[in-house]
């Protein structure tokens, strides 16, 4: 599971006074998404203690949690993640998430493979795992 936070980064500065933090370096990826399309941008949240349908899809996407915390689970590894974490869901992985505390408010990005006017995603078997806490992984 990919998570990094911007609490354990250190920032460059670009154009002489923006801080900036690379969860992924500009083009480090390059050749693994080559052939995508933005699929989306978008901001979602949800309620304390909902979990989200675990599913699948031909995307890459990634995701920054902007307020509050939630257990996400990518295949059989879950961890507790906080505002400040940056999470990367690999292509065609299972994953869900489950909000914590008073719930959770992110971004989400993806790129995608999949056909734009098809399934937006599948519906997946995932029993839930114990959670590790992000804070203790160095990431």
């Amino acid at each position: 599971m990919e998570i990094l936070s911007s609490r354990k980064l250190d920032p460059v500065v670009m154009h002489q006074t923006v801080k900036v933090w690379s969860f992924i370096p500009k083009s480090s990826i390059y050749e693994e998404t080559k052939g995508t399309y933005l699929e989306a941008v978008e901001e979602f949240t949800l309620a304390p203690g909902v979990r989200a349908e675990p599913h699948y899809h031909d995307t890459h996407e990634f995701f920054y949690i902007l307020e509050g915390s939630a257990v996400i689970q990518i295949e059989n590894e879950a961890r507790i993640c906080r505002a400040g974490d940056f999470i990367r869901i690999r292509r065609n992985a299972v994953h869900t998430g489950k909000a914590l505390g008073d719930g959770v408010r992110a971004l989400a990005f993806s790129v995608s493979y999949q056909d734009p006017h098809g399934p937006a995603y599948y519906p997946a078997e995932l029993p839930e795992v114990e959670p590790e806490d992000s804070v203790s992984h160095n990431g």
